[in-house]
């Protein structure tokens, strides 16, 4: 498989002229006690797995991106897998506040006045595993309860520099293909975005599940 320690031991570099409005997407797999995040790039080959991840993004609107993730099983057997979504600010700051919300089961993400809603859909089903890690953790085996079982470690919120991480578990059959697609919204505050969200769900044309 792709060298996952050595992914692992990349740290994320910061860039204060970036913008602090901009929430960067992060894709990932687990698979048989081993994960991998696909940075700066779409697509992945998993040799030793017989898998192969593509990932699409979409800004659909300006307040509005959606990511698909596609994960194709190549091999003649079913893969008991986990899609991973990594969601933190491409700066660092202290004012940062992450958290999930077991109540609805969304992500919020909060910096400089702006709230960042994070949701997922997978047959028609939402995300029930996640946590957020501060960012220094968050490319390394500590998101991990149970790495052998791909167990996430469950911390509610976070204040300051944070990522927040969420997993969909599926089972791929030989010679099929899985799609997760989730997205992000960014407004002033947290009824605002789930407005928009459920203006989003009702709109058939607009939400991109079945392209």
């Amino acid at each position: 498989m792709i060298n996952i320690t050595e992914q692992q031991k990349n740290k994320q570099t910061t860039n204060p002229q970036l913008p602090i409005e901009k929430l960067q997407f992060v894709p990932g797999i687990w698979v048989n006690g081993k994960y991998l995040w696909l940075q700066n790039c779409t697509e992945k080959v998993i040799y030793d797995e017989e898998l192969i991840m593509k990932v699409k993004q979409e800004q659909i609107h300006s307040k509005i991106r959606f990511s698909s993730v596609y994960v194709s099983n190549h091999g003649n057997q079913p893969k008991e897998i986990k899609i991973l979504a990594m969601n933190h600010f491409l700066n660092v700051g202290q004012d940062h506040f992450t958290f999930v919300s077991p109540t609805d089961r969304h992500i919020f993400h909060h910096a400089n006045k702006k709230v960042f809603l994070v949701n997922a859909q997978y047959n028609h089903s939402g995300i029930k595993e996640y946590t957020t890690m501060p960012l220094w953790k968050a490319y390394t085996d500590q998101i991990w309860s149970s790495l052998q079982k791909g167990n996430l470690k469950y911390q509610p919120m976070m204040k300051g520099s944070a990522a927040s991480i969420f997993a969909i578990k599926t089972t791929i059959a030989p010679h099929e293909t899985s799609k997760m697609t989730t997205w992000t919204i960014s407004g002033s505050n947290k009824n605002e975005l789930i407005s928009i969200e459920q203006a989003l769900l009702k709109n058939t044309l607009a939400f991109p599940f079945k392209k």
